[in-house]
């Protein structure tokens, strides 16, 4: 038998009924049986409750209640998977919670009936509008539309290419080779017009950024044709005119950004479309963050679901999203330490370590962030990074104490990973080594990283520590 515990059990299971046919003489087998029977599901919630108990566990409603709280009033936020869309359905439908916030899925955006329920008011949320009648995206019509170069020079205005694509009239279209009449986008690179006093007036940008308003947003899409869910987003956005905040939920995948990534304000757990540009600084988090209205939300609005509950079991959906958390915890104080706001940028630090515990969630390579800015928090000054460090005028005992948070953090995740290196090399030799590789190097690099943090903040006694372990594990991985 391959399997030594399914071994064990039958054995186990044989050696019952024998003792119960000794002490219960007389009876038939089945009835026997019966009694295994009972016993058999009694041991299975023992081993197993903890696995499926949902006591305490609040984890979908609150996140999705962080969701629509990420959004000014009257949004339109568009979410793609079913973790970031029925929940925030579930919360606005039976807790009441944000109804004024218009939630689109991108999947059913593929739809006509969807569209047709978008055009509609729903509870606080107005229609939204969208400029095109049923008949131009009934099912069957432009469910895709492909891209034909006509070398248009220079962006063309969204607005002009939405009607373009909405247009019936053959003028508007192009053969295939098959011979079909299809409608086509004619250039991939774009551009909106912003109004700056409408973008001020509907609170899109802060009076304090007015000055970084651009006169266009330009972008250029990358694909060689649009699904229908593309059409209706290019559409949505065309015909907003800032009336309306639109976001992504920041777990959506990226290729359904259409690459409007560098107009992108991250303001919780969602990314504004802003007429700011942003160029890229991380491939995670991208665009800017707003710190005033995140660090609303992160440390007055949003809630935990209990998931720092030792009593709680976090599947992986939920460790999943507490990833994205960790992520979004470390770039808005990163950005508050950078406009010299230390003491909020600590708080922040605390929050993630609090909500996040390595207890419930264990530390995993996203915790190095939270550890190098509580380093960079306590005022280190050889850190390889392209930022104005805040002043090193914190009186001894507040940098001591903030130096041990970030030791805590890097130790324990050398622990971690140093353990599971051991574990990996231990299957050195044999055939199952082949599905451990690659996480063995990946847990090489961390630990590599791990150390070069520790370095560069000036922790010379860690840094010397995770150098020694780093270099023993990798000596015995043959690199």
């Amino acid at each position: 038998m391959r399997d030594p515990l399914a071994m064990w059990i039958g054995i186990g299971v044989l050696q019952i009924y024998e003792w119960l046919r000794k002490k219960m003489t007389g009876q038939t087998p089945a009835v026997i049986a019966t009694v295994i029977g009972l016993i058999v599901p009694a041991i299975m919630v023992k081993a197993e409750w903890n696995d499926h108990d949902r006591s305490h566990r609040y984890t979908s409603r609150d996140f999705a209640t962080d969701y629509l709280n990420s959004c000014a009033p009257n949004a339109i936020i568009f979410t793609n998977g079913d973790n970031d869309t029925f929940p925030l359905w579930y919360a606005q439908e039976v807790e009441g919670v944000r109804t004024d916030v218009r939630v689109v899925n991108l999947s059913l955006l593929n739809t006509d009936w969807y569209i047709n329920q978008l055009k509609r008011k729903y509870y606080e949320s107005e229609p939204v509008a969208i400029s095109w009648s049923t008949e131009k995206y009934s099912l069957g019509k432009r469910d895709y539309i492909p891209f034909y170069d006509r070398g248009l020079k220079g962006p063309v205005e969204l607005k002009e290419i939405v009607d373009f694509m909405g247009n019936d009239d053959e003028s508007a279209k192009a053969r295939t080779q098959g011979g079909e009449s299809v409608n086509y986008y004619p250039t991939k690179s774009f551009k909106i017009t912003v109004d700056a006093e409408a973008a001020i007036r509907s609170g899109t940008v802060a009076e304090k950024d007015r000055d970084k308003i651009v006169k266009e947003i330009e972008w250029t899409i990358s694909n060689g044709y649009l699904m229908k869910n593309d059409l209706m987003v290019l559409n949505i956005i065309a015909n907003n005119n800032w009336k309306r905040p639109i976001y992504f939920a920041t777990t959506v995948g990226s290729d359904n950004f259409l690459n409007l990534e560098n107009y992108f304000q991250l303001e919780g757990l969602t990314y504004r479309i802003v007429p700011i540009r942003t160029e890229k600084k991380s491939d995670i988090v991208p665009g800017r963050v707003e710190t005033e209205t995140m660090y609303k939300n992160v440390m007055t609005k949003f809630v935990w679901g209990n998931m720092n509950d030792e009593r709680v079991y976090l599947d992986e959906n939920n460790t999943r999203m507490t990833t994205n958390f960790r992520i979004n915890f470390g770039r808005l104080a990163e950005d508050l330490l950078l406009e010299g706001k230390r003491d909020s940028a600590i708080k922040v630090l605390d929050k993630c370590v609090e909500v996040t515990p390595d207890k419930t969630i264990p530390y995993n390579y996203f915790m190095t962030k939270i550890g190098e800015l509580y380093y960079r928090a306590a005022g280190a000054t050889n850190i390889n990074i392209d930022t104005a460090l805040v002043n090193n005028d914190l009186e001894l005992g507040k940098k001591k104490e903030l130096v041990d948070k970030g030791n805590a953090i890097l130790n324990r995740l050398s622990e971690i990973y140093s353990d599971n290196l051991n574990y990996y090399l231990s299957l050195k030799g044999t055939k199952y080594f082949k599905f451990v590789e690659q996480d063995m190097n990946q847990a090489l690099y961390i630990m590599q990283a791990i150390s070069s943090i520790a370095r560069q903040t000036d922790q010379k006694e860690v840094a010397d520590k995770l150098d020694k372990q780093f270099n023993e594990l990798a000596g015995r991985a043959g690199m």
